[in-house]
């Protein structure tokens, strides 16, 4: 059975009846990318790796009883973010999140934007300069519309935003960038490449 061609509906409904490949499909299409977005917020790699490991057992534990009213993307990395928030706050009470981002390289998921387009001699550094001027939230958000494409009421609801101000986040954070890079020495072709794949 080709589980891609499936609408979200009827996989859920075969993971709540059981069906092992259908959830083995939705590990293997979405634990790579709930990894990335882990390191967002800490370098602890076995800490991600157990807070993934024991969200899909609880889905699959708790199958039959839970209901995806959204995408299930959306479902897993809302559950992933609320654990792996809960257990960094548990063993490092002095800090915040705020802290948390702070101490992270977003960069590298632009860079690769980037990288595909071989846009590779300016990108690094330049990127890495015009994130140091936004703010973690507008980071993080930026990340989840363009990078895993996750829409504004899913974002909204995955940040405890108003989708209002998720809207003017991700726009005053794309200006920034954009000012920067404008102003920087990055190429005309780069900028441009950069924008046109995340908008």
């Amino acid at each position: 059975m080709k589980y891609n061609t499936l609408e979200e509906t009827e996989l859920w409904h075969l993971i709540a009846k059981g069906n092992q490949n259908a959830f083995a499909y939705i590990y293997t299409t979405y634990s790579k990318d709930m990894y990335k977005y882990g390191h967002k917020f800490t370098q602890e790699t076995e800490l991600i790796e157990d807070v993934i490991q024991d969200v899909y057992v609880h889905i699959w534990e708790l199958r039959n009883s839970l209901t995806v009213k959204k995408s299930i993307k959306f479902y897993l990395f809302s559950s992933f973010r609320r654990e792996l928030i809960k257990r960094i706050n548990a063993s490092y009470e002095s800090e915040t999140l705020e802290d948390y981002h702070s101490n992270i390289s977003w960069q590298a998921s632009f860079q690769e934007i980037l990288l595909e387009n071989q846009i590779t001699l300016e990108s690094s550094k330049k990127v890495t300069q015009a994130l140091e001027n936004l703010s973690a939230r507008q980071k993080e958000a930026i990340f989840l519309r363009y990078i895993q494409d996750l829409s504004y009421e899913e974002i909204s609801a995955l940040m405890e935003i108003q989708v209002p101000s998720l809207y003017n986040l991700i726009f005053k954070g794309i200006k920034t960038m954009k000012e920067f890079l404008s102003s920087s020495k990055f190429t005309a072709k780069a900028i441009a490449v950069f924008f046109m794949l995340i908008f």
